[in-house]
C-alpha cells in the first residue's frame, strides 16, 4: 500500500435512473445514464482528474488540483440540468467534496478521506454540491465566491463536526447567495467554525460551540444543561446545530417559553425554533428576566 499527495475527491452520482425506467423501460434508463456518465468521465480528464472508480450511475474523481475539481463539479451540474444533449426530466446529480491523502493497493484507491467524501455526498440533494471546509481552505479567491456556509456535519469517527459548504454552480444565482463572495475568505471560514451559544441558567454559565451539539437540556442529571424545576421534564428539549444556526427543540408535554431580545414570545410544543441574538427559555413555565430557571442564551 502506498500514499500519494492529498487529493480532492468529488463523488457525483446520478439521481432519478429508477424513476426513469419505470416510466421508459430499463433500457432506454441505462441509455440515459451512459450517456450522462460518459459526459461526466470526459470532464473529469479535462480538469485534470481521474477516475477512482464507478459503481452504477456514482463516480469517484481524484484531482489533483482543487480548484480545477470544483471547477469540473460546476460543470457536470451545468451538463445534467443544462445541456440539451443530456438533460432529461428527472435526471439529476448530487456532489460531494472533500480535500486529503487517498491510498493505493492492486489499483484500487481507499482511505478516510474517501469515506469523508462519500458521506459528504450522501448528504447532499440532487442539484447540490457539497464541499468540506479542509477543501474550501486550499481554493483560490476566485472559487470561493461561488461558496457560501451550508451545514455542520457529524462524521462517525471524527470528535469534531464537519463544516460543509455549498457551491454555487449557476451564474445567475451568484447574486443571490445569502453570503457576498467579498466574506467568503480564510478569516470568514475561522468564524463560521466558532459559532458559539452561550447559555447562562442562575450562576451557571456554559459555552457551547457548534462542535459540541446536540445538547440536552432537562431536569435529568444526564443532561448537560441540569433544570432542576418540577415543571421541566426530565428530557425536556434539545439544542442542536443545523445549517449554521443553533436551534431549541421541544421534546415535552409542558412546552417550552422562548422570549427573545424584542420581547416576543413563543410556546414550542414538538416544534423548534431557530436561537438568534439574545434571549430566555424556560421549561414547561413562562421565561422571565429574574426566573430561577430562566436560562438566558446569546449566540455569537
Amino acid at each position: 500500500m502506498s500514499a500519494i499527495e492529498r487529493h480532492a475527491i468529488c463523488f457525483a452520482s446520478l439521481k432519478g435512473i429508477e424513476d426513469i425506467a419505470s416510466r421508459q423501460g430499463q433500457e432506454s434508463s441505462l441509455e440515459i445514464q451512459q450517456l450522462a456518465l460518459d459526459s461526466l468521465i470526459a470532464l473529469c480528464g479535462e480538469y485534470g482528474g481521474e477516475i477512482g472508480n464507478m459503481v452504477g450511475g456514482e463516480l469517484l474523481c481524484l484531482f489533483p488540483d482543487p480548484d480545477a475539481a470544483l471547477n469540473a463539479a460546476c460543470r457536470m451540474q451545468h451538463v445534467i440540468h443544462e445541456d440539451p444533449a443530456i438533460r432529461h426530466e428527472g435526471l439529476s446529480l448530487v456532489v460531494g467534496m472533500h480535500l486529503g491523502p487517498v491510498y493505493r493497493k492492486d489499483g484500487a484507491v481507499f482511505g478516510d478521506s474517501i469515506n469523508t467524501a462519500a458521506r459528504v455526498k450522501a448528504e447532499g440533494q440532487p442539484g447540490q454540491i457539497l464541499v468540506t471546509r479542509d477543501m474550501s481552505e486550499d481554493l483560490h479567491a476566485q472559487s470561493l465566491q461561488l461558496l457560501k456556509p451550508f451545514d455542520r456535519l457529524r462524521v462517525k469517527g471524527k470528535a469534531e463536526a464537519l463544516t460543509l459548504m455549498q457551491a454555487t454552480w449557476n451564474p445567475g444565482d451568484l447574486n443571490s447567495t445569502s453570503v457576498m463572495a467579498s466574506m467568503i475568505n480564510s478569516a470568514y471560514l475561522k468564524e463560521l467554525a466558532a459559532d458559539v451559544l452561550e447559555l447562562t441558567l442562575s450562576s451557571e454559565r456554559r459555552v457551547i460551540n457548534s462542535g459540541m451539539t446536540p445538547v440536552n437540556v432537562g431536569r435529568s442529571q444526564t443532561c448537560e444543561v441540569r433544570v432542576r424545576s418540577q415543571a421541566a421534564s426530565r428530557l425536556h428539549c434539545r439544542i442542536d446545530y443545523r445549517r449554521g444556526k443553533f436551534v431549541l427543540i421541544d421534546l415535552s408535554t409542558n412546552g417550552t417559553h422562548l422570549v427573545r431580545s424584542d420581547g416576543s414570545e413563543t410556546i414550542l410544543r414538538r416544534e423548534e425554533a431557530v436561537l438568534t441574538g439574545r434571549g430566555t427559555f424556560a421549561l414547561g413555565e413562562p421565561a422571565t428576566e429574574d426566573g430561577r430557571w430562566t436560562v438566558h442564551f446569546t449566540t455569537h
